[in-house]
């Protein structure tokens, strides 16, 4: 999918690769990127403001009890809260509570527009935090970020095909060296990028995600 480099992909052509997915488990999966992917940055610059990490949580309240009015209640108030927050940020990362307040729009209705709408937020926020650093290369890795946080909830591992492979990965976290081998899933302390995880194999190389969620592709042996 190809999308706006600054803006990237719209809220329609999410809505149209999501398509036919349970809304609630939708909402999960929404929230579990807005979480991991944006909220980290904005609570290290802004310790004392948590609306959007409330109206997450409130949306997830609302999620275990649908049916309870202050579960509603809390969604709307801090929806509320999320606008202003937006208000206050607008131009340094006023998407992040603009994503949060979509997500907690969208328990009220059946209609899952806003859900979209919060994924399609999330990307332009990623995006302009790399164009801050004018690292127009990283964007296609953000929305590969995404993509593996939607999947940590819509398709989560096998637990049995997970206890089968957890033996094989080496505990603690090793040095990096591109004269080792290193296993899928085996953590690695690296000089420049610090703690890192593997995440993929190849014959000469591996690719692991970084701190911050991008990823990077290096050597190793056979």
């Amino acid at each position: 999918m190809r999308g706006d480099p600054v803006k990237g992909l719209p809220a329609l052509v999410w809505a149209e690769a999501l398509d036919g997915i349970n809304r609630d488990l939708l909402l999960r999966a929404v929230i579990e990127v807005v979480r991991s992917r944006l909220v980290p940055e904005w609570a290290d610059r802004r310790k004392d403001d948590r609306r959007p990490q409330a109206a997450l949580e409130a949306v997830e309240a609302w999620l275990a009890a649908p049916n309870a009015p202050e579960s509603l209640a809390a969604c709307k108030a801090t929806a509320k809260a999320c606008t202003a927050a937006r208000g206050e940020t607008f131009g340094d990362q006023h998407r992040v509570p603009e994503a949060a307040r979509a997500l907690a729009w969208a328990v009220g209705p059946k209609e899952a527009a806003p859900i979209f709408d919060a994924l399609a937020a999330a990307e332009e926020e990623l995006l302009a935090r790399i164009a801050l650093m004018s690292e127009f290369h990283l964007g296609p890795q953000q929305r590969r970020n995404i993509v593996d946080s939607l999947r940590k909830v819509l398709t989560p591992p096998d637990p049995k095909v997970e206890e089968s492979g957890s033996a094989k990965v080496p505990q603690g976290t090793a040095p990096y060296s591109a004269d080792g081998h290193f296993e899928l899933g085996q953590s690695l302390l690296h000089k420049k990028f610090g703690e890192v995880r593997v995440t993929s194999v190849g014959e000469t190389w591996i690719e692991v995600e970084l701190p911050d969620g991008s990823k990077k592709r290096l050597t190793h042996k056979p």
